[in-house]
């Protein structure tokens, strides 16, 4: 899922549009566009890309991992800043 600050930035709610994603987290950085859809949630709504499982797989994402985004307003691109690889505690 989008950040909820994104989808507000982006306007996601008046109408779904291609976002310009840009992975710095990668070596080069990679960009591409991509589309975005709408989930309904209890109140409301949550965006996410389309093609969740290919951008995680681009993004070296992995179910559970912490990825830092931010969103550049001027420019209208969402950036991968970085991708924190889940841990499981040991007990």
């Amino acid at each position: 899922m989008l950040p909820d600050h994104v989808s507000e930035m982006e306007k996601l709610d008046l109408g779904l549009k291609d976002i310009t994603v840009r992975l710095l987290n990668r070596d080069p950085p990679v960009q591409f566009t991509n589309g975005t859809r709408r989930e309904r949630k209890r109140e409301g709504f949550r965006y996410a890309l389309r093609r969740w499982s290919k951008f995680m797989k681009t993004a070296g994402i992995k179910v559970r991992d912490t990825v830092d985004f931010s969103f550049d307003e001027n420019e209208q691109v969402l950036s991968v800043e970085k991708v924190v690889p889940y841990v499981r505690s040991s007990n």
